[in-house]
């Protein structure tokens, strides 16, 4: 029998599964092709009064400056910026946080992959560790997508408490970043997320079952030989 890995090494390997299955699928959603399909949706173009390809254009520029701590500068008359400097600081404020969740994905990918070798002689227990935490994390994301679903304003606002300064993403009806991303945009989005995390969940539950699965399938055919 080989020698078992230390306990610490299984706690790492489910830390770090728990951190990707939970972030990758929402961090995923920062892209043109999501963002511009619920754009459209929500007839984002028709409130500035301007076509698709604009907004597609502005928003483009404001994903890139999420991704790479940009100025928030982008404009809709290649003059004026659309977001004002409050809109400027709140988006720079959703760049630093991205950005260090994408971070914190990357290290996770690292420990995972490194745990996982260090595991990949006892994948029984492999196995259950992957079904514990794909369970964990798939029904703590139903439950929060249930809240979100039923009590959007409630959780939306928390979420910001949580993350943001006080008095720096609450802004005016009508204001460009909100007529940009609209309260509806966010609820579905956050509904989305919530889809995908759950199925990131499931699929390294089925992983994990066919871990668990694969070392009784092992001593079976020793058992035969």
């Amino acid at each position: 029998m080989p020698p078992r890995a230390a306990w610490p090494i299984g706690v790492l390997f489910g830390v770090s599964l728990a951190v990707l299955i939970t972030l990758v699928g929402p961090l995923l959603l920062f892209n043109p092709w999501f963002v511009s399909g619920l754009q459209q949706r929500h007839a984002v173009a028709d409130a500035f009064d301007v076509d698709q390809a604009a907004i597609d254009a502005v928003t483009g520029q404001l994903l890139a400056d999420i991704a790479f701590d940009g100025p928030f500068t982008a404009s809709l008359d290649g003059t004026t910026p659309l977001l004002d400097a409050s809109e400027q600081s709140h988006m720079t404020d959703v760049s630093g946080l991205v950005r260090m969740l994408a971070g914190v994905v990357a290290v996770a990918l690292v420990v995972g992959a490194m745990s996982a070798f260090l595991l990949r002689r006892e994948p029984r227990r492999q196995g259950r560790i992957m079904i514990g935490v794909a369970g964990a994390i798939g029904a703590a994301a139903i439950g929060i997508g249930l809240v979100f679903a039923l009590a959007f304003d409630t959780a939306f606002t928390i979420f910001h408490e949580l993350f943001f300064p006080p008095g720096t993403w609450q802004f005016t009806p009508g204001s460009n970043l909100i007529t940009l991303f609209p309260e509806p945009f966010w609820f579905d989005a956050s509904l989305v997320a919530g889809v995908a995390i759950v199925i990131g969940a499931l699929v390294v539950a089925l992983i994990g079952f066919a871990r668990w699965r694969s070392d009784g399938r092992s001593d079976a055919r020793s058992a035969l030989l």
